[in-house]
């Protein structure tokens, strides 16, 4: 079973939303602390309409251990996935901490939902940042072959000019990118661009003529990729 994954929590519990595997699940504690209910109660009300919930996935329950006044005490909890948790929240009275409670639990599975395709992605993720890192050292390479042509050393400065001209390509910021940051389309696109640049360093062109060809390039590279991600999710 995967690690719970904090995801915004305005409940005493230690995650709003888990992810576990691809799906993002919440909990019936999760649940009563958000809605400032009795577990006992939320747990009554889930077994009371199970086959509902049934209807909406396999019901599924846990003994976790939970602090108690500073005492650990052996709790059993249900594990609801977004369907079971969104009609779970509809058998409560629509007060002021309910409502607030709902839009909380609405937002942090969506996060989670992202990360989920952030994290199992096809290609998976880990795939997409090691070609994007393997397609820095031949630009690199390339760099420092046409300069030595020229009769000229290459240092950090140029090294990181290159790479924030291609940050700049994707995010329009000319600083140090944070990898965990890109979504995967903007990884694969870096990539791509970091190839692009390599091959127009080779052919000889100055930085602000590469400049102007490689927003191009990115910009028809983008499209095409929004493209055949549309065809594959029809």
């Amino acid at each position: 079973m995967n690690a719970p994954v904090d995801i915004a929590a305005p409940c005493q519990t230690k995650a709003l939303v888990e992810i576990r595997g691809q799906q993002a699940t919440t909990t019936s504690l999760a649940i009563a602390d958000g809605c400032k209910l009795a577990h006992k109660q939320v747990l009554a009300m889930v077994r009371k309409y199970r086959s509902e919930f049934d209807e909406l996935g396999q019901l599924a329950f846990e003994t976790r251990v939970v602090s108690a006044h500073g005492a650990g005490q052996s709790t059993e909890i249900a594990i609801l996935n977004e369907d079971q948790a969104t009609y779970a929240i509809t058998l409560f009275r629509n007060s002021p901490i309910v409502r607030r409670f709902k839009l909380a639990l609405v937002k942090a599975f969506r996060k989670a939902l992202n990360e989920i395709g952030r994290l199992y992605a096809n290609p998976p993720r880990q795939d997409i940042i090691k070609a994007k890192r393997a397609a820095h050292n031949p630009m690199m390479a390339a760099l420092i072959e046409i300069r030595e042509d020229e009769g000229k050393a290459t240092d950090a400065r140029q090294f990181m000019c290159e790479n924030r001209l291609c940050n700049w390509v994707i995010t329009g910021r000319f600083e140090k990118l944070d990898e965990s940051s890109l979504s995967n389309a903007d990884a694969v696109l870096l990539e791509h661009v970091r190839d692009r640049n390599r091959a127009l360093i080779l052919a000889g062109l100055d930085y602000q003529d590469r400049k102007a060809r490689l927003m191009a390039f990115a910009t028809r590279t983008r499209a095409k990729l929004l493209t055949c991600g549309s065809e594959r999710a029809a």
